[in-house]
């Protein structure tokens, strides 16, 4: 069955003088690399997924990028939009405890690298050196809104997906369970009310229309990472958000095609969070013309593993 991605791009401009970020203990992003703002380059990429269903991705990233790209259209939509990641007064910074130099799990190694249709980044560091990515020497942490016409099947497709993900990057991932943060494209990304500490957990939220009017029409899915820049100018992604249709997928899941098929959708939005974008080569799951695949083609899983040999940032 034929399944087909158009991509739209809309684009935000960083704030070319952001304003400064003072922590606890007198540290200020002006002079500390521990100290950290938020990026705010965003790019939304939309289309349809297999002919009942259209991936949309919010593949929000940093730095800025050709002229001629920002006459897309909406490309105003989330110009005042900005990503809330600032410790109140008195609270710890969030990654002070538990940075490290060491990567959790062993990198994937690809010797052979693919033609440039098979893979893709939508942004890179400002310096050229390499894509966004998460930081390899901490796990990523997740959790899941749940919805009660999902429930245990949709926990476990989740996981599979999860799992897929990991071995193609090589980056750990913790499930730290049910939370009931409703997803937001303005997403605060310290939260210690809810979760700690720590920079708030890649959300996986089973949603619909309702909520995310992008989610309306034949949308099954929104999909996107979330970056922080150090005053060395290095961005790193801290979170993401994947938004789930419901009443698109969740039917699914009654069947073993079914959810083979969210399952992909699944793996498809959590390539975004981690930085990767659509291709033109129908052979790969992040294609832009997809004819049934449910696995990451040999571009994909290329891809997915320079993204999971990232920098280590101990001090995000």
């Amino acid at each position: 069955m034929l399944r087909r991605l158009e991509e739209l791009d809309r684009l935000d401009l960083m704030n070319p003088d952001p304003e400064q970020v003072l922590w606890p203990g007198g540290r200020s992003s002006r002079h500390d690399p521990r100290a950290w703002e938020p990026g705010r380059h965003r790019t939304v990429s939309t289309g349809p997924w297999w002919q009942r269903h259209r991936t949309a991705a919010f593949v929000l990233t940093a730095g800025i990028l050709a002229a001629g790209w920002f006459g897309a259209p909406h490309a105003g939509d989330w110009s005042s939009r900005l990503v809330a990641a600032r410790p109140a007064a008195g609270q710890p910074h969030p990654g002070s405890a538990s940075g490290s130099d060491t990567r959790v799990l062993p990198p994937v190694v690809m010797t052979d690298v693919p033609s440039a249709s098979r893979f893709a980044f939508p942004a890179t560091q400002d310096d050229g050196s390499g894509p966004l990515t998460f930081d390899p020497c901490r796990p990523i942490h997740y959790v899941v809104r749940d919805r009660p016409e999902v429930g245990d099947r949709g926990a476990a497709i989740i996981a599979a997906a999860v799992a897929e993900v990991s071995k193609a990057t090589g980056l750990e991932f913790v499930d730290d369970g049910a939370t009931d943060e409703a997803p937001s494209t303005d997403r605060d990304l310290y939260q210690p009310d809810r979760y700690g500490g720590q920079w708030a957990p890649v959300l996986i939220a089973w949603s619909d229309a309702a909520e995310q009017p992008e989610l309306g029409g034949r949308t099954a899915g929104l999909g996107g990472g979330l970056p922080l820049r150090d005053t060395h100018g290095h961005l790193t992604y801290v979170s993401g958000t994947v938004w789930l249709d419901t009443p698109d997928l969740a039917p699914d899941l009654a069947t073993a095609a079914g959810s083979a098929g969210v399952q992909a959708v699944i793996m498809h939005e959590l390539g975004h969070v981690l930085g990767a974008a659509h291709v033109s080569d129908s052979r790969e799951l992040m294609n832009g013309e997809n004819s049934g695949l449910n696995a990451f083609g040999v571009g994909d899983r290329y891809g997915l593993s320079v993204l999971g040999t990232g920098q280590c940032v101990p001090g995000l």
